[in-house]
């Protein structure tokens, strides 16, 4: 990076704090947007009839994250990363302005399907920034800052797109994010514009077949969750019912996860899969945790609105501890980093784990055993999850951007959000499906949400394994520290 010459103390330091705010910014565009919409969604299905869709909000600005992170992760490792950051910013607003003018759940999905893009891209190129751009003894201190980020948008977001909703209309919150759009642009561009990478030639090589192969994951990623709601989508797409018989739907659905596994083995780093550390434990650590929380959260909204007795704008106050806790679990290891530096990481990523797990299991074993969600209880359960993945996934993310090989930064950077948003999606997805397959076998609505729950009590277990192999790879001084120091003089 050729931004400043000299290696900055803090990431407040007058040669980088333009770039740092920067960033924030563009983390705190995504925060608003994704807690807001996770507010209104209930409230938008209703409107749209699409109450039987209700994942699928959610999946149609997922799945193109996939490709747009991946595409963005190997451009932003060969050319300057603003010419990746404002295109991005260009498909956000078109999508929310679709978003705010959808007459139907189609038209509402393009849009959602164009944000996604916009988001994956600016995510991509922001945590490729920290990656290249800032030294492994401020990533810790930067993400942090990021993670802070949330801490406006969870305060005012969930209220306010929900006091919306219910005052006005849910439209107003996606045309209300354009505004947003105008003042990044020209607040990031002086140190946008600035910022070069000298990553050689190793990272147009190792991404030169990601982007394809981004597009035959979301493609199997879409395939997959389109099976058992192939009758509905094929409605919205036709304009007629009933279109599609139960094999074919099934057959959809195989032959997405006959696409999805070796594509994602391909794009992920080596050993991902089977939680190695430490790059790969590392990456799959965060997906896993990223996607249980999406899970719990929209279906603990889910919950809260349809049987907690909880409007909009209540439910969005749950959503707000939450990401107030995320914050200051994020700013409480960066804290520790800096006290006891790298080797410290794997027990913070486990710890993280297991307050995750805290939370997860009291809401949903709640729901479960006794029918019925409580607000206390949500706000107590969400706030330990907060606290668990700022800790967790945080420091895991932190591990990976240290294990990364030199010019890779792009690639790690696309690796990591492409696991968040393939679990997010999946999860979310099975999720939704679940949630219909058990209302129409007539369960009660709390034992179907707490069933799509506990998919995130899945996922946080194989997280806390993930770590559990980070702690037992360190060794000594020459674990995970004595990497961070080789890494940092090849650089």
């Amino acid at each position: 990076m050729t931004l400043v010459s000299r290696t900055p103390p803090s990431i407040w330091d007058a040669s980088i704090i333009a770039l740092t705010i920067g960033s924030i910014l563009g983390v705190t565009l995504v925060a608003f947007q994704g807690l807001a919409v996770a507010t209104i969604t209930p409230a938008l299905t209703r409107d749209l009839d699409g109450e039987h869709l209700y994942g699928w909000v959610f999946n149609a600005f997922l799945i193109p994250q996939i490709i747009a992170g991946v595409a963005a992760g190997r451009e932003v490792d060969r050319r300057p990363p603003w010419m990746v950051f404002y295109p991005a910013l260009v498909f956000f607003a078109i999508g929310c302005l679709i978003c705010g003018l959808a007459s139907s759940m189609g038209v509402l999905f393009i849009g959602r399907a164009l944000v996604g893009i916009g988001a994956g891209a600016m995510f991509s190129t922001v945590y490729a920034i920290v990656g290249g751009a800032y030294p492994d003894h401020l990533r810790a201190s930067m993400l942090a800052a990021m993670s802070s980020a949330w801490i406006v948008p969870s305060l005012i977001g969930p209220f306010i797109s929900g006091f919306v909703a219910d005052t006005f209309h849910w439209r107003y919150v996606f045309l209300g994010l354009l505004p947003i759009l105008a003042i990044i642009w020209p607040l990031t561009w002086p140190s946008y514009r600035k910022v070069r990478f000298d990553n050689g030639d190793a990272g147009p090589q190792v991404g030169a077949n990601r982007v394809s192969l981004a597009v035959l994951l979301a493609s199997g990623t879409l395939l997959f969750l389109a099976g058992p709601d192939l009758d509905e989508l094929a409605a919205i797409a036709l304009d007629s019912a009933r279109l599609a018989p139960a094999w074919l739907g099934a057959a959809v659905t195989i032959a997405g996860v006959g696409i999805i596994i070796p594509t994602l083995r391909r794009l992920l780093p080596e050993g991902t899969f089977a939680l190695r550390p430490m790059l790969g434990s590392a990456v799959a650590h965060r997906a896993l945790s990223f996607g249980a929380f999406a899970v719990v959260e929209t279906y603990l909204v889910y919950s809260l609105t349809s049987f907690g007795a909880l409007t909009s704008s209540q439910a969005g106050l749950i959503l707000t501890v939450g990401s107030l806790t995320w914050t200051a679990g994020s700013l409480l290891q960066a804290r520790q980093d800096r006290i006891a530096g790298a080797g410290s990481r794997p027990r913070r990523v486990v710890l993280g784990s297991l307050l995750m797990l805290a939370g997860a299991g009291l809401i949903t074993g709640t729901i479960l055993f006794a029918q019925d969600i409580w607000w206390p209880i949500a706000a107590i359960g969400f706030a330990s999850m907060g606290l668990g993945i700022g800790y967790g996934y945080t420091t895991s993310t932190t591990v990976a951007f240290a294990s990364a090989p030199r010019g890779q930064d792009g690639m790690v950077s696309s690796s990591m959000l492409l696991g968040d948003l393939f679990t997010n999606s999946i999860g979310v997805g099975v999720g939704g499906f679940l949630l219909a397959l058990t209302t129409d076998l007539d369960w009660s609505t709390p034992s179907s949400a707490g069933l799509s729950m506990s998919l995130g009590l899945l996922m946080i277990g194989t997280a806390f394994v993930a770590g559990q192999r980070m702690l037992a790879a360190m060794d000594g001084s020459r674990g995970l520290g004595h990497h961070v120091a080789q890494r940092s003089s090849a650089r």
